[in-house]
Order: structure tokens, then sequence, then C-alpha cells
């Protein structure tokens, strides 16, 4: 890790990123109110400035005494922080802690992992600076991204809305999973396939679904939820079928612990998709199941957390993830208490991190998510 002292280096920074896109500069820096809290970690925020074929720019706000726990940037092929407003303690894995000030800029390895803390008494301004890597250069969208866009395989555009909801994007489609009213959908697109994987509201939200659907796009639903929207294309555990032009396979999901609530086998699905050759798994609300266990050549998985009675805990859903070990995976569905108002954002944060910790050296790719709101 290289520290440079002088402003002159963070004034020449900021003043590069104004010149190589002044418009998209200037609506970035509206402030912090546009900002999106960043998941698992209180009193931090973030916002894309601009993403260019090969660079892309973030903004980040951390409120006094938050914390961005330890992270890194895979993609990134380096790694350049500024430190516009306040003060941080900044710590790279294995060294170290350092303070920074107003107009130090650190130049990190890509991929280096990191944490810092605000450590004044006002909020921090962060701008960061990650050079691509080829692949993720070509698949750069030519009018910018958001920031809570992540691409995973090829040009799979991945958007998380709340809890178990989540915008797919490929080839000009657009796939909803478990639409639900209480998401800011406002941001989400139309939808050419839905996919429903149970049938309490927050999976199964008929408002969510008139919202979303483009006329005449098929609403895939459990077979045993379909009395619930009638208008729904059944798949049972097991079937598949090609809709909208993509392959769709429905996964069994269901408890192994006993108990209510309860997840019997034949109820729920988790779903499989095949996008540009790339296999896209949803896994609903589902224990680590001989189905799932059965799993190959995932690319990206979705997978729940933290389900009632102590269900999928961090060490369950880790060692799920290690058995059909996917290339990339992301939590969801993990705070339980959301809609109830009672979240405990620490507990939250420290399970997230016990999940990541137990699949550290397993070759697979652990992606974050804004999944949550930050509480108030």
């Amino acid at each position: 890790m290289r520290i440079r002292r002088d402003v002159r280096c963070a004034s020449l920074l900021l003043a590069a990123l104004a010149m190589a896109a002044p418009g998209v500069y200037a609506q970035a820096v509206g402030g912090a109110e546009k900002a999106r809290p960043v998941t698992g970690d209180p009193g931090i925020s973030s916002m894309p400035v601009m993403d260019r074929p090969d660079f892309r720019v973030l903004r980040d706000y951390a409120e006094p005494g938050a914390t961005r726990r330890m992270h890194s940037h895979d993609d990134a092929t380096y790694h350049v922080l500024t430190v516009v407003t306040g003060q941080l303690r900044f710590t790279i894995e294995g060294e170290s802690p350092i303070d920074i000030t107003q107009g130090q800029v650190i130049d990190l390895k890509g991929g280096a992992r990191h944490t810092f803390t605000n450590t004044g008494t006002v909020a921090a301004t962060i701008v960061e600076v990650f050079g691509k890597r080829p692949a993720a250069a070509a698949a750069a969208p030519s009018g910018g991204a958001s920031l809570f866009v992540s691409r995973p395989p090829d040009d799979i555009v991945v958007t998380p809305l709340l809890h178990a909801s989540v915008q797919l994007e490929y080839g000009g489609k657009v796939i909803q999973v478990d639409p639900w009213s209480q998401a800011d959908l406002t941001r989400a697109k139309p939808a050419d396939l839905i996919l429903i994987t149970d049938d309490p509201v927050h999976h199964l939200d008929p408002k969510a679904i008139v919202q979303l659907r483009k006329p005449g796009a098929p609403v895939v639903v459990p077979a045993a939820s379909q009395a619930k929207f009638t208008e729904g294309t059944p798949l049972a555990n097991g079937e598949s079928k090609t809709l909208a032009g993509i392959a769709v396979e429905a996964i069994a999901a269901y408890d192994i612990k006993p108990g209510e609530p309860s997840h019997p086998k034949g109820k729920a699905n988790g779903y499989v998709l095949t996008l540009g050759g790339k296999r896209i798994y949803f896994a609903g609300v589902t224990e680590c199941v001989p189905e799932v266990r059965a799993l190959r050549n995932i690319d990206v998985a979705f997978v729940p957390m933290n389900l009632p009675l102590e269900r999928m805990m961090p060490a369950a859903a880790a060692e799920c993830v290690n058995a059909f070990k996917p290339k990339a995976v992301y939590l969801y569905h993990y705070d339980q208490n959301y809609a109830a108002g009672k979240t405990d954002a620490a507990a939250i944060a420290a399970s997230v991190r016990s999940f990541r910790d137990a699949i550290r050296g397993a070759g697979i790719e652990f992606r974050d998510g804004p999944w949550y709101p930050s509480p108030k």
C-alpha cells in the first residue's frame, strides 16, 4: 500500500474525474442523500459517480464511528481511494492500521482486503477508483451503471431489490424473482418473466406482479400456489419449461428441521435459470436438502440464511454452499425480522461475516448486495 500525503494528489484525481465525464460527475456529486446504504455496515452509504469501460468510480459516506467491514473488490485491477472530507483509520488485512485525513490518497492492489472506520466527529466522504479487468470492461454498459447492479457472468445484470426480491437482465429481457411491494419498485423494470418461489406475500405479492408484469409475460408459481394466483404457470419440483425463451428448472425447497413455520416438501420451489449458457440458482426458502446438494455447474447462487427455528444459520448455509460449489454466491432472505421492524443490525452483520469467513478459501466468490435499507 502507498499513501500519498499532499492535497494536490486528491485534487488532481478529482479534477481528472470531472474532466473525464463532467455531466455524470456533476450529477453524482449532488450529495449524500443520493447514496444507498451498504448492507451490514450501519452508517456507511455509497453511490456511483461514473462507470467507464476501463474504470469505475464510487463515492462513499461514513458517519462518525461507522465502520466499513473487512471486504475486497476482487474484480479490480487497481484501487485508488482518496479522503475528500473527514478522517479515517484504514487497515489492510495483515497490516497495521494507519490514520488518513482530508486530501490523502491510498493506492491499493486490486482485490486487497481492507476495512476503515470514521474516527472523526463529522461525516467522512471518500472517492474510490477501480480499474476493470478486460472481461468486465467489455461488459460495461455504455450509459453508466447503478452501484447496486453487479455483473456475475458475461452480461447478466443483477439488481437486489429487497429481502428475496431481485431483478435479472439478460439479452434485452428482464426477469423478476419474488417481487414485493415493500421494495422500491420505481427502480425495477417491467418483466418478461416473473418467478415466484412460495406463497407468503413477500414472495407472492399480486400487487407487485401486476405492477411489474409486461402484458402476457409468464408468471411461474409453485404448483401448490396456483390457487393464490390463477394466472400463474405452475411448475412442480423437478419440472422444467422454457418460458419467454428462458430455460427454467424448478428445484425442491423445503425444511429438514421440523416445526412451525414449516415449509413441507412440494410446497415451494427454487429455480435454476439458464442464461447465455450460465446457470443462475435462486434457492427460495429451503434448507440444504438433497436436491440442493445435487446441483452442479452453478455459476451464481442466491442462498437464504437465518431462517426461522435456526434453520440455515451461517455455518449451515456455508456448508451447503461448499457442498454444491457455485462460482459465486449472494446471501439473500437473511433478515427475517425486517418486515416486523425488529432488525438487529449488529447481529445480522455478524452473521453475514460468519458466512463469508466460512467460505473463504473454497474458491467461491462472495457477492454482497443491498438487500435491506439501513435501520433508522
